[in-house]
């Protein structure tokens, strides 16, 4: 009897001792995975946010991050004068981007020759590399000769381009903006063949002073007159006097002394230009391409403020 109570009190005492055992060994699984799991964490920031790691942010002194490189904001912004002559502030949007694209491209060139075994260490040696990509791409487009057919739809799709260079020389004077009826009293006078020195000193026209040199080019005559007034003067003939044309500078008078227009090229003339130019516009199709692609395979961080 006593054995059997002996035996029924080690059992109680054992079933006792493995519920206290059940919830410490629990409790002692959950605190251990806890803890892996945050050395886990501790150890993913660390390594993302360690020296010389890829992360989704751009230091400060960068514009970008190409693949791990940086494009220091130094190099950016002297290149930014170089090719647009502007500073930081002054430069547009435009001119940014366009500078930032191609460094970007630049130096995906540089890193697609350094995967292809082609050192580099310098400035040099990069340069000399982005020409050699380029030259890569140019042979592959010149070995490519366009059809007969093809020069003729790219001919007729840019016949603007082929054409003589205009030629203009006029007068540009100007009156008051309130002088309105004088304006046109000079206007009649011109066109009713007044002498223009006359009409001048009767009237008080006074020369801009900025197509007085003689001929000039079409181009240059946009450029000194602005879009408004040179669209004007290049639709009247020679020896024709413009209706007065209000503006900023007052009232605008065009004497035409004399006025070429383009002459068009016809296909047979322009063949060479049109060669050229179609090889020029498909490689620069098939850098941008290139460009796309490289890009499109690559880690490019940009910096809030350029993007």
């Amino acid at each position: 009897m006593t054995q059997t109570n002996d035996v029924t009190e080690a059992n109680d005492l054992g079933e006792s001792t493995w519920s206290l055992a059940r919830p410490n060994t629990a409790r002692s699984l959950i605190l251990a995975a806890l803890g892996a799991l945050i050395g886990l964490i501790i150890a993913g920031v660390g390594l993302f946010t360690a020296q010389g790691t890829r992360t989704a942010s751009v230091p400060p002194e960068d514009v970008a991050v190409v693949n791990g490189v940086p494009i220091l904001r130094v190099d950016y912004i002297a290149q930014l004068s170089a090719l647009s002559d502007v500073s930081l502030a002054q430069a547009t949007a435009e001119q940014k981007r366009k500078v930032l694209d191609d460094m970007v491209a630049e130096e995906l060139s540089v890193q697609r020759g350094v995967e292809l075994g082609m050192p580099v260490d310098d400035t040099e040696t990069r340069t000399a590399l982005v020409a050699a990509m380029r030259g890569q791409l140019a042979t592959d487009v010149l070995a490519t000769v366009p059809t007969p057919q093809d020069l003729k739809r790219y001919y007729d799709k840019h016949r603007a381009q082929y054409a003589s260079e205009g030629r203009m020389t006029l007068h540009w004077y100007v009156l008051p903006a309130d002088a309105q009826a004088k304006a046109a009293a000079a206007v009649a006078a011109l066109r009713g063949g007044t002498p223009l020195d006359q009409v001048v000193g009767t009237y008080g026209l006074r020369s801009t002073g900025k197509v007085d040199d003689g001929e000039e080019y079409y181009f240059a005559a946009a450029l000194h007159l602005g879009p408004r007034l040179f669209d004007a003067a290049r639709n009247l003939a020679t020896g024709k006097v413009s209706d007065p044309l209000p503006g900023p500078e007052g009232i605008s008078i065009l004497v035409i002394v004399n006025n070429q227009p383009p002459v068009a090229q016809s296909f047979t003339d322009a063949l060479d230009r049109v060669r050229e130019d179609s090889a020029r516009d498909r490689l620069a199709a098939v850098e941008a391409a290139n460009a796309r692609f490289l890009r499109s395979r690559a880690d490019v961080l940009v910096a809030a403020d350029f993007q």
